[in-house]
């Protein structure tokens, strides 16, 4: 499908050039797999379509069918009904562009060397639409923000990348363009209407790829949606959100912290860190409902998307995969009604839901326990669509073979997140990985594991009994099964610090200046030696 006679769209980027004898390679590898020379075992229903499709700043316990009765996502529900649920899936990085350069190469920034936005991703990473393209789908991306539009190099592969915003970003409103999930779904269906109507579509293979934005802050969802929920703002901007975020630090410290800005140039005290009550606000339980709201306007969208991919002829062979870039902390942690600073449950813990073609396709209706991560999207996608990653050396692993296996037990294994803020203060050129200093988290089975360089601090939590992370088991030097799980995970937060291998990443500050609302001012802070 990806002619090369036919005019790329305007959008889309140029492949690179000098691409590598294994790049060719690659190309050969997957077209093999297409007509079955690879292995992989029995995928079930053959796939011929691949749906992925990134919720913005969506936490996994705001689903339905992640346990929140209050909240209504009925065609997420319906999804993961007839797929595969993920329940313990943890984004890389705490902030969208960083995480989505995961989900696309199966890498942990301090790989792909991505270190937050206004950066861009290296022409020298493979990206899961690069093989889908040499493998012959006819990759095609949809954005709902400016974080990740073409300037970054997240488009690589893509022939379609479409980031016509119908907002754009303001001071005094929206902090990046974007664009409403109604008008979202509208772009994909069209385009790909249009692109099944061409000569010779009859055996196409689509990779579609849509970012939905709408639960991001400001939390500004359709009236009928402010109803449903009782909110009694009609928005959510950004002085309700400064209010609620104030307040908070003020229960924490009996002080401000500068805000939300405060936080995010400074960096969080450890003192906040600590005394985060875990206590909603007034103002707070409002601006919940309000991204209530949001969330349950995305899923209506994004059924009205899987309808009409229906209607067209796609869903029925199409693998449908479902995830977040990460979530978004209320009240319950000290990065109140933000992320990115820190690598708390509710800034990376979000969903994950594969579907197989047909409604009896893959794994239907089961729920996999073992922790996962966004950097496992990328070589799970390849393996269910039959296309081999060649040489590639991924963080990530397949998860097909509990998708297929009705829930194949999973090894459990080390699974990593990353803060990506405070950040050039912390950047200094001396340090092999940018981010070094901020905030990171190591998860295996029930125990996590938090250090925050910059703070010199270390918490440990046992998920299984405290999953909103309450009870730092090393307080007071911790009980004998709390130090053994702790010089544990130490290791191997160790073992995967020292891979460290960043690609180069330079930062744009033109890019980064159309991101200065409140939560992204920090970009504009470029890092010491920039590479």
């Amino acid at each position: 499908m990806s002619d090369p006679s036919r005019p790329r769209t305007a959008t889309a980027r140029k492949r690179r050039p000098g691409r590598s004898r294994t790049r060719e390679a690659l190309a050969l590898l997957g077209l093999l797999c297409l007509v079955g020379a690879c292995g992989g075992g029995d995928a079930g229903p053959k796939v011929r379509h691949i749906i992925l499709v990134t919720l913005d700043t969506t936490r996994a316990d705001h689903l339905g069918c992640y346990g929140n009765p209050a909240v209504q996502t009925p065609a997420l529900d319906q999804l993961a009904s007839e797929g595969v649920r993920f329940a313990s899936c943890s984004s890389a990085a705490s902030t969208t562009l960083a995480s989505h350069a995961s989900i696309m190469t199966g890498t942990y920034p301090h790989r792909h060397g991505v270190p937050r936005n206004g950066f861009t991703l290296s022409e020298r990473a493979l990206t899961l639409a690069e093989l889908l393209d040499e493998a012959g789908f006819w990759c095609a991306g949809f954005l709902g923000s400016a974080a990740l539009t073409g300037r970054t190099g997240i488009d690589q592969g893509f022939v379609h990348w479409d980031e016509d915003f119908d907002e754009a970003a303001r001071q005094d409103g929206n902090d990046q363009s974007q664009r409403d999930a109604a008008t979202l779904t509208d772009r994909i269906l069209a385009h790909t209407e249009e692109t099944l109507a061409r000569a010779g579509a009859d055996d196409a293979r689509l990779f579609l790829f849509a970012q939905y934005f709408d639960p991001h802050a400001p939390y500004a969802p359709p009236a009928s949606e402010v109803e449903r929920y009782g909110a009694e703002l009609a928005a959510g901007d950004f002085a309700a959100i400064e209010a609620a975020v104030v307040q908070q630090q003020v229960r924490a410290l009996g002080r401000s912290a500068g805000g939300q800005q405060g936080v995010i140039t400074g960096g969080l005290p450890e003192e906040l860190v600590r005394n985060a009550s875990g206590v909603p606000t007034e103002a707070g339980r409002q601006l919940e409902r309000l991204y209530r709201g949001e969330v349950t306007h995305m899923d209506r969208e994004i059924g009205r998307l899987l309808l009409g991919l229906q209607r067209l002829g796609v869903l029925e062979d199409a693998l449908v995969v479902i995830t977040a870039d990460h979530g978004e902390t209320f009240w319950d942690g000290p990065n109140a009604w933000n992320h990115g600073l820190w690598v708390g449950q509710p800034e990376v813990s979000v969903p994950l839901i594969v579907r197989g073609p047909g409604t009896a396709g893959l794994g239907s209706g089961l729920v996999v326990d073992t922790p996962v991560s966004g950097v496992d999207v990328m070589p799970t996608v390849l393996d269910l669509a039959g296309v081999s990653a060649g040489a590639v050396d991924l963080d990530g692993r397949s998860l097909a073979a509990a998708v297929r296996g009705g829930g194949g037990s999973l090894v459990e294994r080390a699974v990593f997140s990353e803060a990506t803020q405070p950040g050039a203060a912390l950047e200094a050129s001396e340090l092999k990985w940018r981010g070094e200093r901020k905030p990171v988290a190591v998860r295996l089975g029930r125990w996590k594991l938090v250090r925050a360089g910059y703070l010199g601090l270390e918490m440990l939590f046992d998920l299984s009994a405290d999953p909103a992370e309450r009870q730092d088991r090393l307080l007071g030097g911790g009980d004998a099964e709390a130090r053994a799980a702790a010089d544990r995970l130490g290791e191997e937060l160790a073992r995967w610090r020292a891979g460290a291998a960043p690609l180069p990443s330079e930062f744009d500050r033109e890019q980064a200046a159309g991101l200065a609302g409140l939560g992204y001012a920090e970009a504009l802070g470029g890092a010491e030696g920039d590479r």
